[in-house]
């Protein structure tokens, strides 16, 4: 009876249908594997009903200030942002320090990788004098901007929520989740802190030395199953191992930013935060459909948008 169902249908519905029922299998097969983050409190980075979105600097606003240092913290703390986001790795004297590429060259006025070089080391280098400002300037070429200690963030913003995310990959990068992990310990941070990876094998291991814990984002090879399940239609099986999704505009061909996409995370009590949105209309768009909160190089435009909203 099956065969003879599949004999009448048109060739493109029946493609239709195939490819929807394997998705529907992949999206099955994947749910069996995760593991969900129940021991955690309720998630406050969803926002509610006509509440006002996150506004997320990332990087401290790397368009504003020089990307993960002290100015641009201090700087996007004193126009009243509501996360700090920061890129992380680890130094030869196993330090852990705010830095993006695991060059310092795009940074700085020297070259080599950070875990070749000591934390009192990397002080001899400017790491602002790469920092171009929206005019086109580079303002801090010939002053000196210190790479800056994660923990010195922690320390300088105490009642700040912080989205960290581990550059450093595989066993240097597991490493360097154990001294994050030390760190939220030591600073209380365990309800003010989202800890990323597009590292996989990192992301878990980190979950499995807070014991879950610690709130993470979703790894890449969630947020693709998490898209495939949202394609289709199939998201109810889906049980992230996560409290937020951090999700660009578009993935694996898929457009993201969706109302519906938005709606399937907040069935599962995930937030939704969408990076890196810097013009004011994709913000407005976004905003309008129910995004938790949006990660910017330009949180001043934002906050200017949330302003003439109402916010």
């Amino acid at each position: 009876m099956l065969s003879f169902v599949f004999l009448m249908l048109k060739p493109v519905f029946m493609l239709k249908f195939v490819t929807h029922l394997l998705l529907v299998c992949i999206v099955l097969s994947f749910s069996a594997c995760t593991q969900d983050q129940s021991v955690l409190p309720d998630n406050h980075y969803m926002i509610g009903e006509g509440e006002r979105p996150w506004v997320i600097a990332h990087g401290g606003a790397k368009q504003l200030w020089p990307e993960n240092t002290m100015i641009a913290f201090a700087g996007s703390a004193a126009l009243g942002v509501d996360v700090l986001e920061m890129d992380i790795r680890m130094t030869k004297d196993k330090l852990l320090v705010c830095h993006h590429d695991a060059d310092i060259e795009n940074m700085s006025n020297d070259t080599g990788k950070t875990w070749n070089y000591t934390y009192n080391e990397l002080l001899n280098f400017n790491f602002g004098d790469g920092f171009e400002d929206i005019d086109g300037e580079f303002p801090y070429k010939n002053q000196q901007v210190d790479i800056t200690k994660l923990e010195a963030v922690f320390s300088a913003f105490p009642l700040f929520y912080f989205v960290v995310e581990i550059k450093d990959t595989e066993a240097l990068g597991q490493e360097a989740g154990d001294s994050l992990f030390a760190l939220i310990e030591r600073y209380n941070l365990h309800s003010r802190i989202i800890v990323a990876s597009f590292d996989e094998d990192v992301l878990i291991h980190f979950r499995e030395v807070s014991a879950n814990l610690i709130p993470t984002s979703a790894s890449q090879k969630e947020s693709t199953n998490f898209v495939i399940s949202t394609k289709a239609q199939a998201s109810y099986f889906y049980h992230p191992n996560a409290v937020a999704f951090q999700l660009p505009l578009k993935q694996i061909g898929i457009s993201m930013d969706r109302k519906h996409v938005i709606k399937a995370a907040h069935r599962h009590k995930m937030a939704v935060h969408y990076w890196t949105i810097n013009e004011k209309e994709d913000m407005r768009d976004l905003i309008e459909k129910g995004a938790d909160g949006l990660i910017t190089d330009r949180p001043d435009i934002m906050l200017d948008l949330l302003k003439e909203m109402g916010w």
